[in-house]
């Protein structure tokens, strides 16, 4: 649970956050890997590699601001 503290969240809102982040970048996964098998087919925009990097960093960015550290 330091982890948690040091965080600044509880157990669910950290499950939510990581959960997300999770769910996101597996489905982002399977569009991608089914792009490779099938390249005639393709990526939509909102999973491609610029909106998935600008996705992270996003996240990136709340984790810092929710610890308060750089």
């Amino acid at each position: 649970m330091k982890h948690l503290k040091e965080n600044n969240e509880t157990y669910f809102s950290h499950l939510r956050f990581a959960g997300t982040i999770s769910l996101q970048l597996i489905l982002r996964g399977v569009v991608l890997g089914f792009h490779g098998i099938f390249p005639i087919c393709e990526v939509p925009k909102s999973v491609d590699l610029k909106n998935t990097c600008e996705l992270i960093n996003k996240w990136n960015t709340y984790a810092k601001d929710r610890r308060g550290t750089d």
